[in-house]
């Protein structure tokens, strides 16, 4: 069985700080699990690690897309899953770092994603089902039929494939058991999973303040160059928390400050959406920052945590 260290939690608590302390202790490689963070030209407003983080430690799913072009849970699952092997293969254990609590939990627990074969007329049938709905009805009705709330919902949107795959077993009666295919809390890897929490006060200010950072070093201007260069603002990639609304900004429909205020509003919900999904996965060991005097003594905890995990769990 495979061997992964996972680093689960919210965003903004502090997940890719306390990764660079593991690659860097277990000279291994890391795995993004941001469904966002894939595409290239997404920088800033992805949070992804900086041109000098990348060179210094090897990130795997990271600028691997262009912003035009769709990605789904199950194919991060499966170009995850050969670099877990890969890595396994040489001895390493890799580091998965994500806040995309689908893809994190979809992959330590192997989710089948394909359920019952779909016909292109259940396709179109579906479509057609969607089209007659506006998006506050056709979400209510996808929560009604499937006793399940989407983790991001602007993300579920965008992705057309697995909205209308979700609306063919909806429409067959296999709504409930299709979202949660895979589901049983039966991790299939050897793993050793990370949770990291912080009090919802100190995180909401974490997360308004790295908004604020996030503005200042030109994220506005990147997502203007995005759609300067063509990238549509229906696209997957710009239902991104921010780029969505900056988006308007540049097009002049909406000032920068309600953009700021939109986004810093979406992220707080979002990440209380992420607690929410963690918080269910029982295998999770959690770490309390406010318990640390320090991102090193956090690090250090941890690895001892995980050193003592490795020695029951040698790489054979």
């Amino acid at each position: 069985m495979d061997k992964i260290i996972a680093i689960a939690g919210p965003t903004a608590v502090g997940k890719t700080a306390l990764s660079f302390y593991l690659a860097d202790h277990y000279r291994t490689e890391l795995i993004s699990g941001d469904a966002y963070q894939i595409y290239k030209g997404m920088d800033i407003g992805t949070a992804k690690p900086t041109a000098d983080e990348l060179s210094r430690f090897r990130h795997h799913l990271i600028d691997i897309a262009g912003p035009d072009e769709p990605y789904s849970a199950a194919r991060f699952c499966d170009m995850a899953a050969k670099v877990a092997r890969s890595l396994n293969e040489r001895h390493k254990v890799p580091i998965l770092v994500g806040g995309t609590g689908l893809y994190v939990q979809a992959l330590l627990e192997g989710f089948d994603f394909e359920g019952s074969a779909v016909t292109e007329d259940e396709r179109e049938r579906a479509r057609k089902h969607i089209r007659t709905m506006t998006e506050g009805e056709l979400r209510s009705y996808i929560e009604e039929q499937t006793r399940w709330q989407p983790p991001d919902w602007h993300e579920l949107l965008a992705n057309t494939h697995r909205l209308v795959r979700l609306m063919v077993a909806i429409d067959k009666g296999e709504g409930p058991a299709f979202v949660r295919a895979g589901h049983g809390h039966k991790v299939q890897y050897d793993a050793y999973v990370i949770g990291l929490s912080l009090p919802r006060e100190v995180l909401y200010d974490r997360i308004e303040k790295r908004v604020d950072m996030m503005l200042d070093a030109g994220w506005p201007e990147e997502v203007a160059r995005l759609l300067h260069e063509g990238v549509s603002p229906q696209s997957q990639a710009m239902k991104a928390i921010g780029y969505e609304e900056l988006a308007l900004y540049v097009r002049g429909k909406i000032s920068l400050a309600d953009a700021a205020d939109e986004i810093k509003k979406r992220t707080r919900r979002f990440a209380k959406r992420q607690i929410t999904w963690f918080k269910r996965m029982p295998y999770i060991h959690w770490y309390a920052k406010e318990d640390y005097a320090s991102e090193n003594e956090l690090a250090a905890t941890v690895i001892r945590d995980t050193d003592n995990w490795l020695s029951d769990h040698p790489i054979v």
